[in-house]
């Protein structure tokens, strides 16, 4: 059987406290870093269909630059208005240095 997980980034790449914006399949992700654990969400945000690349992070949350909803990079929960529904988020998994992501999971619930 064949892995689900694709290589997506080196770890080194991704400086504490930054994020970067992956495609896989033509579908965009982030992958973020906090501290030294790393997160994959869908770079979408639930409220209007909008780039959360376009936001910054805050400590283990994204934020969309649109109309300031956070989100949670572990579970995807909304954690400020406007926005009420999750985003997605996915496995990821380091191995020698190297990200990997697994795009067709969704364990956000």
């Amino acid at each position: 059987m064949e892995s689900p997980f694709v290589e997506v980034a080196k770890a080194d790449e991704i400086s504490p406290g930054k994020f970067i914006r992956v495609e896989v399949a033509r579908k965009p992700y982030i992958i973020a870093r906090v501290d030294d654990r790393f997160y994959a969400v869908e770079d979408n945000c639930s409220h209007e269909d909008y780039p959360l690349s376009y936001g910054c992070l805050d400590g283990n949350r994204i934020k969309c630059s649109l109309h300031g909803s956070r989100f949670s990079l572990e579970t995807g929960a909304p954690e400020d208005e406007p926005a009420d529904e999750p985003i997605r988020t996915y496995r990821l998994e380091l191995c020698e240095g190297r990200l990997w992501l697994d795009p067709s999971p969704d364990i956000s619930g």
